[in-house]
């Protein structure tokens, strides 16, 4: 086994590296040249979309998100961007640290294992909104035997990233038909009160905005599409895969619910999020910490698997064996989640909404 303190120390190294490089402006890269001139724009009136599709996405430094997310943003615009970034980068930790807690962890190896993984390290030197969309997993775990908030923090987590749609299945699978209901309503609500107090601006280039994104980034990303042009095939080919496996995941899901198996059904939409995405960065795969918590709240060497990511690069997809690597380590963290996971989840009592 794995010495205890050589896990903590190489933890506290990389996190002290990470802050050392404040005054560096590679320091929260995502959230100081995307999220934070994009809450600028919106304190100030303005659109935060760009002109040009085409010349935001190809430098990946253009907003792409809804709205709303730039007015939650919108404090750190009261202080300079270098504090901003920090402040960032500190808040997307407890959001990886609060999410293993949430769920039932409360062995410090785990902890210390998870700020080695190179998807963590790659959501926190980009401050970018993968650790909040981790806690927001946590918390649609921690509050599923309730309506409004699994409702709340289902539909933020969408309206925010589009991927994380398979959850609302995941939710109408487990009998949460209500919730899932809820969880779109309030997700559309609070884009479309974002997009009006923006006058509607960007609102009809939006969709262009994505599909020229997607054009540009799926390949050199760590897609199923991706993967598949790395063995010749066509676009066309690796989207059609990805759909397959997509809804093989998702069947698994609606399968594993009705038999009320809940973290394996939780698992399978997790899966299937990051495997319906024509974009998935190593940072994604920061989502996946959250069922294997919930499956291991102790540590053990799977705990360590992710680390092996370092070999692949952080922007980017590398060659080779780097651009299949994360889906092997994916698909590894799947397997062991769900095998492990076949349990039937006894009544809870509800908490109260």
């Amino acid at each position: 086994m794995i010495s205890q303190g050589l896990l903590f120390a190489a933890a506290g190294v990389l996190v002290m590296a990470l802050f050392l490089g404040s005054g560096s402006d590679s320091l929260a890269w995502d959230f100081r040249f995307s999220y934070l001139p994009a809450a600028e724009s919106v304190v100030s009136g303005d659109s935060p979309y760009p002109d040009s599709a085409i010349g935001a996405v190809a430098g990946r430094s253009g907003y792409i998100y809804p709205p709303q997310l730039a007015f939650a943003l919108a404090p750190f615009t009261l202080v300079s961007p270098d504090v901003a970034a920090v402040l960032a980068v500190v808040g997307a930790l407890g959001a990886l640290l609060g999410a293993l807690w949430i769920v039932g962890v409360r062995d410090p190896m785990c902890f210390a294992a998870l700020l080695l993984w190179a998807p963590a390290w790659n959501a926190l030197e980009l401050a970018n909104v993968s650790a909040l969309l981790a806690l927001g997993l946590a918390l649609a775990w921690r509050y599923r035997a309730t309506t409004w908030p699994l409702a709340a923090v289902l539909g933020l987590a969408v309206a925010t990233k589009l991927f994380l749609w398979p959850l609302l299945v995941w939710a109408a699978a487990t009998q949460r038909l209500r919730q899932a209901a809820l969880a779109v309503g309030l997700g559309a609500a609070v884009t479309l009160v974002s997009w009006a107090a923006l006058g509607f601006e960007g609102l009809t280039g939006y969709p262009d905005l994505l599909r020229v994104y997607s054009e540009f980034q799926a390949e050199t990303s760590y897609s199923i599409v991706a993967v598949a042009s790395l063995f010749g095939a066509g676009d066309s080919i690796g989207r059609l895969l990805m759909l397959i496996v997509g809804a093989l995941l998702l069947l698994g899901c609606i399968r594993a619910g009705r038999r009320a198996e809940e973290l394996r059904a939780f698992s399978y939409a997790i899966a299937g999020a990051l495997a319906l995405s024509p974009i998935v960065w190593q940072h994604y795969l920061v989502l996946l910490a959250v069922p294997l918590a919930i499956s291991r709240p102790r540590f053990s060497m799977l705990w360590l698997l992710p680390i092996i990511l370092w070999v692949s690069p952080r922007a980017g997809n590398g060659a080779g064996v780097e651009t299949i690597l994360p889906a092997v380590v994916a698909s590894v963290l799947l397997v062991s989640v769900v095998a492990r996971s076949g349990w039937r989840a006894a009544p809870q009592r509800p908490v109260p909404a």
